[in-house]
């Protein structure tokens, strides 16, 4: 199975930069480690990648960084970045 591509949406883009450089190099490596894990599940228990509604996923950027993601055909958009509260909030809006 190839990686799934990696989409950004514009929302993501504008979370990202209320980040600080360190969490932003954390998400630029999550960035790069999620598709190759996605999909299995013994693979990324480092950065649990955990589904939160049917097509919603979140995964760990670090510490205090979660992202939101969802399968878009062969792809992966992720759309929200933020911390554990951002992230209830996001998802309580879906």
């Amino acid at each position: 199975m190839p990686k799934p591509a990696v989409l950004l949406n514009p929302r993501f883009h504008a979370a990202l930069k209320h980040l600080s450089d360190a969490d932003f190099a954390r998400v630029e490596a999550a960035l790069q480690v999620i598709p190759g894990c996605f999909g299995h599940p013994h693979t990324h228990s480092g950065i649990s990648i955990r589904r939160l509604r049917k097509n919603v996923f979140e995964c760990r950027a670090g510490l205090k960084v979660r992202l939101l993601f969802r399968q878009n055909g062969d792809a992966l958009e992720f759309f929200f970045a933020g911390n554990h509260d951002d992230i209830h909030r996001v998802i309580q809006e879906l």
